[in-house]
């Protein structure tokens, strides 16, 4: 009877533990944002310790472990300031970006981190935006989104020009500050996000649609385009016009990227997003102005990012038929292309089906597959894509940067940590 009871107990223990591990291949319709029901993927795939695994993310990019570090002081003649992102660049020099410091803000406002969260917004007002009266009315109240310190260091701006993402991220992480903090601290965050709103809406949209550049007209980047966070940005904002105009930002990003899948879908692209498009989702083909890094129709490093908004706004704002077919045809085509490669990966940037040399794929671009997964309906691909990620370690080293501030999203994302907070005010 005991060995009975214990066999009993057993193959319960077996049944339950398969049923909470279960991929779901159905994402729902209705989005985690509506529900308040968020999908902790990781507990999906069986993993266990999955908050310990966040947590440990967090402290080692904003400890002063020297490994993962990405969380730095700046200080002026002995004067602490605030705190960076360094995005640490063997190859131009050590800089601080837009991106990495709203990334930073949002790890830390996910994760009730309100000290980091004011470090490094206070190192963003006050040397990265630039003057509401700056000589050219492009860079007016925009960030500069590339700054260095110099060999007595001081900060400066490399470059004044914004990176759009960087703005939007801003946005999203201040408006979840409000909404989990309150505005009677060191700063009103709501009062910020709104102002940060007021600038994306005026300098850097060309017919409601986000920019790559305020100075090139036609021209965005796909992984700009995140329309949960424009359905997030109507939710908060009061006054009813603009409601009205980040619902419509939403609803043009979403028909841009469903454009731009259906554009990509097949030869020569094969299913991968490319780092330029026009307006209506067409894939910008070769080089257009001074100083772009890499052809428009490559799938590269801004790219990689493109399906990990895809599961993001999947997950958050409802699964739609287009989500599921942008994630699982492009995961499909890495896999085959791992599959069909001498090196037994796939690699980090593709242009028409081919391989660019770049070598293997890396943490970040793991990291934001996994992401994708959320909008995936292949348990197969949930299975390859997803361990390959969480049996990375937390990246290190001179690459440590780009792909550890991914990695720290995606263990957002896939925990079921990564949340839209509302202002109870609206």
């Amino acid at each position: 009877m005991k060995v009975f009871f214990k066999i009993t107990t057993l193959l319960l223990i077996l049944i339950s533990y398969q049923s909470l591990a279960a991929f779901n291949n159905n994402p729902s319709s209705v989005g985690a944002y509506s529900s308040g029901t968020y999908r902790n993927l990781a507990q999906e795939m069986g993993k266990t310790n999955i908050q310990q695994k966040v947590n440990s993310t967090f402290d080692n990019m904003f400890g002063y472990n020297n490994t993962q570090q990405l969380y730095y002081p700046y200080t002026e003649n002995g004067v602490y300031k605030a705190h960076y992102i360094k995005a640490i660049n063997p190859d131009e020099g050590d800089d601080i970006r837009t991106e990495g410091q709203s990334w930073g803000m949002t790890a830390a406002v996910m994760l009730n981190k309100q000290e980091e969260f004011d470090n490094l917004w206070r190192f963003a007002k006050a040397y990265q935006k630039n003057p509401d009266n700056h000589p050219d009315a492009k860079k007016q109240g925009v960030y500069a989104w590339k700054l260095k310190l110099n060999q007595n260091g001081f900060v400066y701006k490399v470059d004044e020009g914004p990176a759009p993402d960087g703005e939007e991220y801003f946005a999203f992480a201040l408006l979840n500050a409000s909404a989990r903090w309150g505005n009677s601290g060191e700063f009103n965050y709501y009062n910020d996000a709104i102002t940060m709103l007021n600038t994306i809406k005026n300098k850097l949209m060309e017919n409601q649609i986000i920019r790559f550049s305020p100075y090139i007209d036609n021209l965005t980047d796909p992984s700009y385009h995140i329309p949960a966070f424009y359905d997030y940005f109507a939710n908060n904002v009061t006054n009813q016009a603009d409601k009205n105009y980040w619902r419509q930002v939403a609803t043009k990003s979403r028909t841009l990227l469903k454009n731009h899948f259906t554009k990509v879908s097949g030869s020569p692209h094969w299913n991968l997003p490319t780092f330029l498009s026009r307006l209506d989702g067409s894939p910008v083909i070769g080089y257009i102005f001074n100083g772009q890094a890499n052809p428009g129709q490559w799938y590269e490093f801004d790219a990689w990012r493109v399906i990990m908004n895809v599961g993001l706004d999947a997950h958050l704002m409802g699964a739609q038929a287009w989500h599921k077919s942008a994630v699982n045809k492009a995961l499909g085509f890495l896999s085959y292309a791992k599959t069909n490669n001498s090196k037994n990966c796939y690699e980090q940037v593709y242009s028409y089906g081919g391989a660019q040399n770049r070598g293997c794929a890396g943490e970040g671009q793991k990291a934001a597959n996994a992401v994708a997964l959320l909008a995936s309906t292949n348990a197969g691909q949930a299975n390859e894509f997803f361990n390959e990620f969480w049996s990375l370690s937390q990246p290190t080293g001179d690459y440590r940067y780009y792909n550890g501030s991914l990695y720290m999203l995606a263990m957002l994302h896939v925990s079921g940590n990564f949340k839209f907070y509302n202002n109870t005010f609206n």
